[in-house]
């Protein structure tokens, strides 16, 4: 994978080749309104598809610096969120791959699958890459700097951080977290009428008795 590193002066850039592969290293510069943070990769999300990917990343190129910003509190993205009565995945463990060993029913059940994540986090030492409550905003490409620079709002503080990377990996899934979309029909007003969505849904239902 080729890429760029930052010299020591830190202020400009220039192509990766094999010398400099293997130590590149985390740049952090302070301004007076902001933190610019500099890393070969920025990982968006920490669910299954961020876990994988810095996985991999750690394992087949060592030398790389990289980071996961995930705007949630918490690994999993959509087995974190969906909490409604029996979510299972209809996929089994085995496709994910980053373990030699599976404790758990391959068809597993939400818990079951943050279970999972957190072994491949804790066994690979991947949560020091971890930045929970980082909001992306916006993410641009320099074709003069070759590389990205990705805004983000850190959603404790409001503060500002920009994160500058040469690679930046897309895992963000394609639900909307915060809020899922919800389709109106006529009489959704009506009292008869109970919707449920899977996020933030509800952790117990009785629709055994209806039709």
């Amino acid at each position: 994978m080729s890429g760029w590193a930052a010299d020591e002066t830190n202020t400009r850039r220039f192509p990766m080749t094999e010398r400099t592969m293997m130590s590149t290293t985390l740049e952090r510069e302070e301004t007076t309104d902001q933190t610019i943070e500099h890393f070969d990769v920025v990982i968006v999300g920490a669910g299954i598809s961020g876990i994988g990917t810095a996985y991999h990343l750690q394992n087949q190129n060592p030398g790389r610096s990289f980071v996961m910003l995930e705007a949630q509190d918490q690994f999993g993205g959509t087995w974190h969120t969906h909490r409604y009565p029996g979510i299972r995945s209809d996929s089994d463990l085995y496709t994910f791959g980053y373990l030699q060993a599976l404790d758990q029913c391959p068809i597993a059940t939400a818990a079951e699958i943050q279970k999972y994540l957190s072994d491949v986090i804790a066994e690979n030492d991947l949560q020091r890459h971890i930045r929970y409550g980082h909001r992306i905003d916006s993410a641009s490409w320099s074709s003069e700097d070759n590389r990205w620079s990705v805004n983000a709002t850190r959603t404790e503080t409001g503060e500002t951080v920009t994160f500058v990377p040469s690679f930046l990996w897309m895992c963000q899934g394609y639900y909307r977290h915060a809020e899922g979309y919800t389709p109106q029909w006529p009489g959704m007003e009506s009292s008869m009428v109970r919707s449920s969505t899977p996020k933030p849904g509800p952790t117990t239902s009785t629709t055994a008795t209806k039709r």
